[in-house]
């Protein structure tokens, strides 16, 4: 009797598994490239206007970024997820350098030194707001960790991603933004 359920469960699991694996391999493309729709321009909101400081003692606004797109990504340098998705953001920077601003705001971190290990450790190169405060983080209804915004040339959010971000899917709102 154990020995038949011993078999039953590897059999049941195998076939899990080769479902899951099935699955991804059809739906390869929805992740690569996301059916993603952009609310039209006049069913966008503002963006929370923002007066900060970055870590390179530049002051950043949301008005220095009109003209052009701009993604804003919340994070922790102790959150899994965001340590995770920080290359996706550096692909991000490299693949739409000059077209779109990436400006990254640090929550919840303690230590200037724990925070510049992370942004040397992920090769960050744009602009980073240490928000101490919390400002940036309530007017952006921050509720955890990372979040990311794409807000529009003109200050209007277009897209908001709670949790882990993907290149390819900030990049499909980017593309169609840009378009």
């Amino acid at each position: 009797m154990r020995r038949m359920l011993t078999v039953a469960l590897i059999t049941a699991g195998s076939a899990l598994i080769v479902a899951v694996v099935l699955f991804g391999r059809s739906h390869a493309g929805a992740i690569r490239s996301p059916g993603i729709t952009l609310p039209p321009p006049g069913a966008r909101t503002a963006a929370p206007p923002f007066d900060e400081r970055t870590l390179g003692g530049r002051t950043v606004s949301l008005a220095a970024y009109r003209g052009r797109p701009l993604v804003i990504n919340f994070f922790a340098v102790w959150c899994a997820p965001c340590r995770r998705e920080a290359p996706q953001l550096v692909q991000l920077d490299r693949r739409y350098r000059g077209r779109v601003a990436l400006l990254s705001v640090a929550v919840q971190t303690d230590h200037r030194d724990k925070l510049d290990a992370f942004l040397r450790e992920h090769h960050v190169s744009w602009p980073v707001v240490w928000d101490r405060s919390g400002h940036m983080a309530g007017a952006y209804q921050i509720i955890g960790q990372p979040i990311t915004y794409v807000i529009d040339g003109q200050g209007r959010v277009v897209y908001k991603i709670i949790g882990q971000i993907t290149e390819p899917r900030v990049g499909g709102v980017l593309d169609r933004l840009l378009a």
